[in-house]
């Protein structure tokens, strides 16, 4: 039970920041020596590699507009990074385990990213560019905590992944119906403001 919270806790964190969730775990098992981590993770190579990817994530999901250009290239990369990390945790036990690990870790990333993804869309929209990066701060703060979490209680950290994930889920739901809505008046407002032709005015 408790890999597959820390596969649900790893797949939300992997729905923001992928490479950071690599990182954080491969570091973390080899300085603490932790058995949960697998030891793939605690390559040179792999940290190397994840430490310069969170890199180029942290500094392109900054830029406003870029962002979620940034989200739409990362649409299959962050589901499959939480996928394949819930697959490794959950692999450490038995083959069962690593399956369910990975359709839970792949679903907690994928809740993740949808609910950041259209988060940051409605942030474009505004007409100044401190929103985006007041939010992006405030993705890496939550991914850090819940990354640690994930690593030091993670039991607690699958539990809050799933909340995350509704409480995401719900936000998106009710963004699109907002928007949908709003795309409906604008479509009425702009036929009360068509001109009549000749044929529509009354008596002529």
């Amino acid at each position: 039970m408790e890999a597959l919270l820390m596969s649900v806790g790893s797949g939300w964190v992997s729905g923001i920041r992928p490479f950071f969730m690599v990182f954080l775990l491969g570091l973390a098992g080899r300085i603490f020596d932790l058995d949960q981590v697998p030891a793939v993770l605690e390559r040179t190579d792999v940290l190397v590699i994840a430490g310069i990817l969170l890199v180029v994530d942290f500094a392109a999901d900054k830029i406003p507009y870029f962002d979620s250009f940034w989200d739409q290239l990362n649409l299959v990369v962050r589901p499959i990074a939480g996928a394949a990390l819930g697959a490794l945790v959950g692999g450490e036990t038995d083959t069962t385990t690593a399956i369910i690990g990975a359709v839970l870790g792949g679903g907690a990333a994928l809740g993740a990213h949808a609910a950041k993804a259209t988060t940051r869309a409605v942030v474009n929209v505004s007409p100044e560019p401190v929103s985006n990066i007041v939010v992006s701060g405030v993705e890496d703060v939550s991914a850090l905590a819940m990354g640690v979490l994930t690593i030091a209680l993670p039991v607690l950290a699958g539990v809050i992944g799933v909340v995350l994930v509704g409480v995401g889920l719900y936000a998106v739901y009710r963004i699109h119906r907002s928007y949908r809505r709003l795309r409906e008046r604008l479509r009425i407002a702009r036929e009360r403001r068509a001109p009549v032709g000749p044929d529509e005015v009354p008596g002529v």
